[in-house]
């Protein structure tokens, strides 16, 4: 597997840090596989506008994938 390198701020490694407990994984590389997986999928249910409806807890939640 290619190895990559990245910087990333604090309020990003936080992030990091979370997904890696919600993921239940291990490592910053696995949760960041994941979060890739993840963005995959829902790319590939957005809409003609570039968005995707998300069933929230309370409410749908329109995400706009676009800038």
């Amino acid at each position: 597997m290619p190895v990559t390198s990245f910087a990333f701020d604090d309020r990003t490694m936080q992030a990091i840090a979370e997904l890696r407990k919600i993921f239940g994984v291990s490592s910053n590389a696995a949760a960041l596989r994941r979060a890739i997986t993840l963005s995959q999928v829902v790319a590939d249910q957005r809409d003609d506008k570039n968005t995707v409806l998300i069933q929230g807890k309370e409410h749908p939640i329109k995400v706009s994938l676009s800038g």
